[in-house]
């Protein structure tokens, strides 16, 4: 099976809606060899007037649509290691009765270790997030520019993702992945763990995936530190996502993705999320 096929989990961050900005993986329970490599840029994008409060409640709100254009990386570096990259490289957001923000979000940086290999590899992951982007960042409401509203590019924290993945490919054409992972935030907010499975099968050229993803709280998030909308206190979502990754060449692939939240979901807008990119391998 060809490494860069094999999309993984793809780390959904506390964003401004389900998954924000997050490119799809090659990672799963697989490491990449020495001098290996996998490079992948993606745009996504959503529109939606969907929020939901720290209690669960649907509101409808004014429009709210946001772009996100990120890279994400893997090199192996030997004996089982590899480093990692996750950079939402340029954010902007908006409602439709305000003015957009607009710059970097935060940035993963991290290592994965092989701890299995073999028929069920399996691989450990610790990534600290930097708190690369812009937390203050404020728009103006059109009508009325005394008005603002917080639209942050960044959660303005450092946190670390522990994360675990393990796979196995049933044939040349089908695999499967499970992962989990705990999330150590910091500046008072509560901690946060996610699980989920990924499924895929090789159809000609292209590698079809299905994805359901958790993002919960460990314990109950406190009301007084909701901070900013999607990225503060209290963030959880449950995601469904269908993939496509087409191998134009030896070396490139094409992506494109869909994502939608179901169950618990709290403090996050949600809504119909589409993802497009273009990944190159080195082998």
């Amino acid at each position: 099976m060809r490494a860069a096929a094999r999309t993984g989990l793809g780390v959904l961050t506390a964003g401004w809606l389900l998954g924000a900005a997050l490119p799809a993986r090659a990672g799963g329970g697989w490491i990449r060899p020495a001098g290996g490599a996998y490079a992948k840029i993606g745009l996504t994008s959503v529109n939606t007037t969907r929020y939901y409060t720290l209690s669960g409640e649907a509101l409808t709100t004014n429009r709210f649509s946001q772009q996100v254009a990120s890279l994400y990386a893997e090199v192996g570096l030997g004996h089982h290691l590899e480093a990692i990259v996750n950079f939402p490289a340029y954010r902007r957001a908006k409602f439709s009765a305000s003015t957009a923000t607009q710059g970097i979000g935060d940035a993963q940086l991290g290592l994965r270790y092989g701890v299995l290999r073999g028929a069920w590899p399996l691989a450990l992951s610790v990534a600290a997030e930097l708190p690369t982007g812009n937390p203050k960042a404020r728009g103006t409401n059109t009508g009325n520019s005394q008005l603002e509203i917080a639209l942050p590019t960044g959660d303005g924290e450092f946190n670390v993702w522990t994360r675990a993945a393990l796979s196995h490919s049933f044939s040349p054409k089908v695999y499967a992945t499970l992962e989990a992972g705990y999330n150590a935030r910091t500046e008072g907010f509560t901690n946060q763990y996610s699980y989920g499975g990924q499924v895929g099968y090789l159809l000609g050229k292209a590698w079809l995936t299905g994805t359901v993803r958790t993002l919960a709280n460990v314990c109950a998030p406190r009301p007084g530190r909701l901070a900013s909308i999607g990225i503060g206190e209290g963030v959880a979502y449950s995601t469904a996502a269908l993939g496509a990754n087409y191998a134009a060449t030896d070396h490139l692939w094409l992506t494109a993705d869909w994502a939608t939240g179901f169950g618990k979901l709290r403090n996050v807008y949600a809504g119909s999320q589409f993802t497009v990119g273009v990944a190159w391998e080195w082998k």
